[in-house]
């Protein structure tokens, strides 16, 4: 990952949508007009940011569901995630104060 796009783990993400439909670990979001199907991932960052959360705790919540990534860092996998995200409008980034 770029250091130009790298969120400070200290950045608080926050999601959004209008409704949306679980099923087997998946979540049909619609938000605004977009729908988008996420992982079983995506869906856990969704959920556990309803509220707001830090990305570094993202990182280990996401670690507390689904282990170690086989690749990588959890930080970065989550910044991966809400990067993704935030252009579909399920998720939105707070600069930490």
């Amino acid at each position: 990952m770029s250091d130009a796009y790298r969120l400070p783990d200290g950045a608080v993400v926050r999601s959004s949508w209008d409704d949306a439909l679980e099923r087997g670990g998946e979540m049909l979001v619609l938000a605004g007009n977009d729908v988008t199907l996420l992982s079983p991932l995506a869906a856990e960052a969704v959920l556990v940011a309803r509220h707001g959360i830090t990305v570094v705790a993202l990182a280990e919540r996401l670690v507390c569901a689904f282990g170690e990534p086989e690749r990588g860092d959890a930080g970065d996998v989550a910044r991966e995630v809400v990067l993704a995200l935030v252009p579909r409008g399920v998720m939105t980034v707070e600069s930490p104060q």
